[in-house]
C-alpha cells in the first residue's frame, strides 16, 4: 500500500533534505519530491 502525503505553500528554499529531516522524526520517508513552478 502506498502512501502520500502532500505539503503546499512550501518556501522557494525547501529541499528535499530539510523535508526528510522534518517528517522523519514521525517515521521512515522513503522518498521526497519538491516540485516549483
Amino acid at each position: 500500500m502506498s502512501k502520500k502525503l502532500y505539503v503546499g505553500n512550501l518556501s522557494y528554499k525547501v529541499t528535499e533534505d530539510d523535508l526528510k529531516d522534518l517528517f522523519g522524526e514521525f517515521g521512515s520517508v522513503t522518498e521526497v519530491n519538491v516540485i516549483t513552478d
